[in-house]
């Protein structure tokens, strides 16, 4: 069974509600019991800090705890600058020092056509899988950062 990775993501979100995760090997552990899903220490870290899930303290535990408001969301929201393309590329602008945290994003999505990102200090370069689809993907890239598009 192939899982797409915003499928993992959910499949995490709903664990770390229904129950008391101490440590990512239980994790990774609850993810194959319950979904069938093989993953590693590696792969849930990596989508625990993309998440935003953090540990807090519930009686005498240490629990991951899913944040009320969607922190990844709230940081594209106000990272993003401006959103431009060509013919072959699409090039995102960021406040100083999240371009890398926008690519990170964006190299996530994998059903969206990207075949990778660069990131400098505030510019991020995304370029498509192809250039036949860069309208395409520059539409979906603006949605999936929330990025409304002035329609000039």
């Amino acid at each position: 069974m192939t899982t797409s990775t915003n499928e993992r993501y959910e499949m995490i979100k709903t664990l770390v509600k229904e129950e008391m995760i101490e440590d990512q090997a239980t994790l990774v552990k609850l993810l194959n019991e319950k979904y069938q899903l093989k993953t590693n220490q590696v792969q849930v870290s990596r989508d625990l800090r993309r998440l935003g899930i953090n540990k807090r303290k519930v009686g005498d535990k240490i629990v991951y705890d899913l944040p009320e408001t969607d922190t990844i969301l709230e940081i594209l929201r106000l990272a993003i600058v401006e959103v431009a393309h060509n013919e072959s590329m699409i090039v995102i602008k960021t406040i100083p020092a999240l371009a890398d945290f926008v690519g990170d994003y964006l190299d996530a999505q994998e059903e969206m056509g990207i075949l990778g990102t660069l990131a400098g200090e505030n510019t991020l370069l995304v370029t498509p899988t192809s250039v036949k689809d860069i309208k395409k993907i520059f539409k979906e890239v603006c949605k999936a950062l929330h990025y409304k598009v002035s329609q000039t």
